[in-house]
């Protein structure tokens, strides 16, 4: 999901390089209805920092049938993680990528086909030997692919592949899964989403492309700082309602994926209401432990484990923290590989403090605004 860093003397190369990738921009609700599979059903995922809530997806849950859920669980293998390669897989469905072609597109693709994807993307791997034999029921291959640093991971992707993965008709399995949870569940809300979606592209699309790649997903991201690695030939922007605020950067092959929260003018609400985001800044800052973590910001670039120590936390609850500010647009995340393993590291958006201010201050003179006018 992330990637590496270069030496000084390959800098100027890459940042050239990086402003040729070429970005598109997805409007489908297709990757929303995997993305609320992903959402509902990941024994992994925390959800109070999106504006949807887990009141939202308790909702969802409630309205799937206990059969379904059961089979989207199945099928989504370890923490559900199977769906995001699903989702990866449909961006290479011709186009134009409306639901119902896109689903009827999954249905008819080969069984070693979706294997080698599904693999691949579990393993991060470019193998293609490798993913040939783990795609041909090798199941020596799928172990040796997969079980890394992730200890708990490994065995059950080895077990998924077992007992799901080698099975006949596969494709026609996870296209009715899908076509069942969007008329079953999905459909209450597709209108809506699939609409700010759809506003949200084409106002993307017509802005101007400014800076370099890496520059463009920080700006959609609200302040992830992500080193675009080699052998990158294309981005996806994905706009999504259920993420929002928080943001989500995937890679299949040679595709990195991003999917961004929905900016709150793409949603329709009450004019006089808050913006959401003005909420979610004065939300993050009314918190002691929060405040303690921006201060450690202010200071300069830390990471979870520094965090973690400083504040006696558990680590999922300072992630949880680092979260909210996140989905504030109050710090910044950078990513970066380092060796095996993803490394995250946070600093301070100071920018964003001094905006929250003063758009609360614009927000509360509206009124008087309208009275001079």
């Amino acid at each position: 999901m992330a990637e590496s860093s270069q030496s000084a003397s390959s800098v100027r190369d890459l940042t050239a390089a990086s402003r040729q990738i070429p970005i598109e921009i997805e409007g489908s609700v297709a990757f929303e209805v995997i993305m609320a599979i992903w959402s509902a059903f990941s024994p992994k995922e925390t959800n109070t920092a999106r504006d949807l809530g887990e009141a939202w997806l308790e909702r969802v849950r409630d309205a799937t049938s206990p059969e379904l859920a059961e089979e989207l669980k199945t099928l989504g293998g370890p923490y559900c993680y199977v769906w995001l390669s699903i989702s990866s897989l449909l961006l290479s469905a011709p186009h134009p990528h409306d639901p119902d072609r896109v689903f009827q597109w999954l249905e008819s693709v080969e069984n070693l086909r979706l294997r080698r994807w599904i693999l691949g993307h579990a393993a991060h791997s470019d193998d293609q030997a490798l993913i040939e034999r783990a795609a041909s029921g090798d199941i020596e291959a799928v172990k040796e692919m997969v079980e890394g640093p992730k200890k708990d991971f490994g065995p059950a992707m080895v077990g998924f592949a077992e007992s799901v993965l080698f099975q006949d008709e596969l494709p026609k399995r996870y296209a009715s899964a899908i076509e069942r949870f969007r008329t079953e569940v999905f459909a209450e809300f597709e209108e809506e989403f699939a609409a700010a979606i759809g506003r949200c592209a084409a106002a993307r699309r017509a802005a101007p492309t400014r800076g370099s790649a890496a520059e463009v997903v920080e700006e959609v991201t609200s302040g992830i700082e992500f080193n675009i690695p080699l052998g990158i030939t294309r981005i996806a922007l994905i706009p999504s309602v259920v993420t929002r605020p928080l943001s989500l950067i995937d890679q299949a092959r040679g595709t990195l994926i991003v999917y961004f929260g929905v900016a709150d003018e793409f949603i329709d609400s009450d004019p006089e209401s808050p913006p959401s985001w003005l909420v979610r800044s004065y939300k993050a800052l009314g918190d002691e432990r929060r405040l303690r973590i921006l201060r450690r910001l202010s200071e300069g670039e830390t990471t979870l484990d520094e965090l973690t120590e400083m504040l006696g936390l558990s680590k999922s609850t300072v992630h949880h923290h680092i979260s909210l500010l996140r989905g504030a647009g109050l710090v910044r995340v950078r990513v970066d590989r380092e060796e095996a393993h993803m490394k995250t590291r946070y600093t301070l958006r100071r920018q964003a403090l001094v905006d929250t201010g003063g758009f609360l201050d614009s927000y509360l003179r509206a009124d008087e605004g309208e009275q001079s006018a």
